[in-house]
């Protein structure tokens, strides 16, 4: 939660970076930083419109309890500022409407009726895992990905994680969008 600030006041401080597309800078519970544009929040997740070297760079999910704060300094402004001016701003509210996050079930059942594959960061066992391909199955614990290795190859055996373990989600990045194609 942000540093000084009670969870109601940290969750309408998002809200109002959501509400004025505000360019942020979210730090993780793990120190780890995600910049771009707050699109939606819920009592479970936050949805970033994540951004890289002046461009969208795909949609990344987070669970709400990982966010530790958000940024947003006169740093933050001047790239909102420089994004505004080269027209870059353009998200898909289509997507953003259909992306469910009122829990993980709902998040991953309707990711795969918009037929993205998604990349998954999990931890099992203090293991980092790192998974992408296409959701086989959801019930209301786990997601079952079917998930190809840096080569492309297809796994033989699914790869089922709990949603307790999860870190991150990403769907709609060219990294999981051109990689589908070349799956085999």
């Amino acid at each position: 939660m942000g540093k000084d600030l009670t969870e109601k006041a940290f969750k309408n401080l998002i809200q109002k970076h959501i509400k004025n597309t505000s360019f942020v800078k979210i730090t993780l519970d793990n120190d780890s930083a995600i910049f771009g544009f707050p699109v939606k929040l819920s009592d479970d997740f936050l949805m970033i419109e994540e951004t890289y070297d002046f461009s969208l760079a795909g949609i990344k999910i987070v669970p709400y309890k990982k966010v530790r704060s958000v940024r947003h300094n006169k740093y933050d402004k001047v790239s909102k500022a420089i994004y505004l001016d080269e027209d870059l701003v353009h998200f898909n509210q289509d997507i953003i409407d259909k992306t469910s996050l009122e829990s993980a079930e709902s998040l991953f059942k309707s990711i795969k009726k918009q037929n993205f594959h998604c990349i998954v960061e999990s931890k099992k066992n203090k293991e980092d895992l790192f998974s992408i391909g296409e959701i086989l199955e959801v019930n209301e614990k786990s997601v079952m990905i079917n998930n190809y290795d840096p080569a492309g190859r297809i796994n033989k055996k699914p790869r089922k994680i709990s949603f307790k373990n999860i870190d991150l989600i990403n769907f709609n990045d060219n990294y999981s969008k051109v990689f589908r194609k070349y799956a085999k």
